[in-house]
């Protein structure tokens, strides 16, 4: 008996602790630029590839995180919003390390072409924090429109309340005058709150 305890006990791992292990570098993508007249014109080409390729990317992911994260209720047309002027301020330069460049020159009649491809790797700690920032700025969006739906309801209860009191008042005199102040204030609030 105590021999089968001691070899059940010798066969259950070990608990471990948090790996510190840096986490995996990603893959390295070739992005080339377009063929130009001067070194410098073909490395700002190639960067500027690498900066589409990137926010392509992130596009990418941004598009499967508000899927993701967006809930019933809102609306596809704010999440989306939300989204592109998130990708827009996204600091590219800090997303993406360069692994290796390759030059290379072309020799022509007219003259030479120069040709600059750029290995890229994201950086893994950059595309977590970008990843929680999306996260965060969906939750934030999911909260003001809730506070903001909840608002023109209650002013649409208020609204209804002060023109049906001002309605007695006037014995019926102001109704429809009053109804349509009413429809084109319920109507005006929500295209105030949520569009400008």
């Amino acid at each position: 008996m105590f021999a089968l305890l001691l070899t059940a006990c010798l066969s259950v791992p070990a608990p471990q602790g948090p790996s510190t292990a840096p986490p995996p570098v990603q893959a390295a993508v070739a992005v080339r630029g377009d063929a130009e007249l001067t070194p410098a014109d073909a490395l700002a080409s190639a960067e500027a590839r690498v900066e589409e390729h990137v926010r392509r990317r992130w596009r990418d992911r941004a598009a499967a995180a508000s899927l993701r994260h967006r809930p019933f209720w809102m609306p596809a047309a704010l999440t989306d919003h939300a989204t592109s002027r998130w990708l827009a301020e996204l600091p590219v330069k800090q997303l993406v390390a360069q692994v290796d460049r390759a030059d290379r020159e072309r020799v022509h009649e007219f003259g030479n072409s120069y040709e600059t491809t750029l290995w890229v790797a994201e950086v893994p700690g950059a595309v977590q924090r970008g990843e929680r920032q999306l996260r965060c700025v969906l939750r934030d969006l999911e909260r003001d429109t809730a506070l903001k739906a909840v608002g023109v309801v209650s002013t649409w209860f208020v609204l209804a309340l002060i023109l049906g009191w001002v309605d007695r008042l006037s014995r019926g005199y102001m109704t429809g005058r009053l109804r349509a102040i009413g429809l084109l204030g319920g109507a005006l609030l929500p295209v105030v709150l949520f569009v400008v």
